[in-house]
């Protein structure tokens, strides 16, 4: 059995890692000299930067191939005592309550939020089709919960608008506790209590993590473009650009498309016409990613914490910041302090488009607002820019999943981000998934 994996980003070189660990034979060709995909790394002078995930959370897949490839010295975790992450509400920092009965406890929301939240019990359960993430907190647990807590936590983990984004594709246990429990609140107080999972950094920058993977890989091959797939006898042959080895030349028993669902549509226009204009209608929202640095002396702000999140309500600039030299302090100079702050995604994309200047600027001027900042400019800034940073799990997803897993029967099997989910935890587990899927039907492919 051979297997043409498409993409080196974290999703397809976690793919081949464990595909090689299981004895499958297996190509994987990536278009760029690089690999990591959206994990981005950069050491400018005396700064470690992170251009694309600024932090990761521990999973046990994670945590195995960390020790697989030797690399448990490089994990740091925040140096903060908490863990703690802050929104704005009118015009303020508030501390996020750890818990939905700390919510209620809290001075966070209304008092008539509060009591909506102590009646969740009582509403009724309902099959609402494509319920977007909004709907589905506004009728439970009313619209401040939407605006304040729903909204600020969607855009840091989807950069995406809960007013778009499907319930079941993106938070399916919370509909589960209702369809189950009838009701959020009584499901999570019969679960047991779930370990927060750690956040943690590796010394040298998350791109460590991809280029270790890689280093492992005997079958990678990086500036090789893959043009056009072709199925003939129930075998796969590719068309590659700058093919020096040969590989058009080779036959593979099955595809893993492992790359952007923009990219994939364009390469399966003549493979799989269907699945290729579903894919095409997958949304991506911009971003941009902003580091900015400070003298210590110059922020007025207790940062004892991860960071803070802004609700659309208070007419943020920026989604939010990460306090990144309070977790990781070896980032800068000892004597400065580095926020890393996000702008565009789903709510407001159009920020993220904005020409490079205005956006360093207002970052600045929105930094200066919201930590009490003395300085006049910062010692330091830098941005990278995400045309199409994250996919969106909206109305247009469904189809897509739909189609890829019927496209499985070919032998044609997708293994990114539109189908994991974005967070790269859920891409390494997917991929083990996958691996195991496809080292089991290696017989019927023989």
């Amino acid at each position: 059995m051979r297997v043409a994996i498409i993409g080196a980003g974290i999703s397809g070189l976690a793919l081949a890692y464990y595909l090689q660990k299981l004895g499958v034979r297996y190509d994987l060709f990536e278009s760029e000299p690089e690999v990591g995909g959206l994990i981005k790394s950069a050491k400018k002078g005396a700064y470690q930067l992170e251009l694309g995930p600024h932090s990761l959370h521990m999973n046990e897949e994670l945590q195995e191939l960390l020790q697989e490839l030797k690399l448990e010295d490089e994990i740091i975790r925040p140096a903060t005592k908490t863990q703690d992450r802050y929104i704005k509400k009118d015009g303020s920092y508030h501390r996020l309550p750890a818990s939905p009965r700390k919510l209620i406890l809290d001075s966070f929301f209304h008092w008539r939020t509060k009591l909506q939240i102590t009646q969740e019990a009582n509403i009724p359960a309902q099959e609402v089709p494509e319920e977007t993430v909004s709907n589905f907190f506004r009728r439970r647990f009313g619209q401040e919960v939407v605006d304040y807590l729903v909204d600020p936590l969607v855009a840091g983990h989807f950069a995406g608008d809960p007013e778009k984004l499907l319930l079941e594709k993106t938070f399916p246990h919370l509909k589960e506790l209702e369809r189950a429990h009838g009701s959020v609140l009584r499901g999570l107080d019969l679960e047991q209590e779930l370990p927060q999972k750690p956040v943690f950094s590796l010394l040298q920058g998350l791109q460590t993590l991809p280029n270790a993977i890689a280093s492992k890989l005997i079958s990678l091959h990086v500036d090789h473009k893959v043009e056009m797939i072709h199925r003939a006898k129930g075998k796969y042959l590719l068309s590659i650009e700058h093919d020096v080895e040969g590989l058009a030349d080779e036959e593979f028993d099955a595809v893993v498309i492992a790359l952007p669902a923009h990219a994939a549509a364009e390469l399966l226009d003549f493979t799989t016409p269907g699945l290729a204009a579903a894919l095409h209608n997958v949304n991506y929202v911009p971003m941009a990613v902003v580091q900015t640095a400070y003298r210590k002396h110059s922020v007025g702000f207790p940062l004892d914490g991860l960071g803070a999140l802004h609700p659309q309500k208070e007419q943020p600039f920026s989604m939010g910041t990460f306090w990144s030299s309070s977790s990781f302090p070896r980032i800068c100079p000892d004597d400065e302090v580095l926020f890393t702050s996000f702008v565009g995604g789903g709510a407001a994309a159009e920020n993220a488009c904005l020409p490079e200047a205005e956006v360093l600027l207002r970052v600045h001027e929105e930094l200066k607002e919201n930590y009490a900042i003395s300085a006049n400019l910062p010692v330091f800034q830098h941005l990278h820019h995400w045309p199409q940073a994250l996919p969106q799990a909206d109305m247009f997803i469904t189809d897509v999943h739909q189609l890829a897993q019927l496209m499985e029967q070919e032998q044609l099997y997708a293994c990114a981000n539109w189908i994991s989910g974005p967070a790269v935890p859920d891409c390494v587990r997917y991929a083990k998934q996958l691996a195991q899927k496809i080292y089991s039907q290696r017989a019927s492919l023989q």
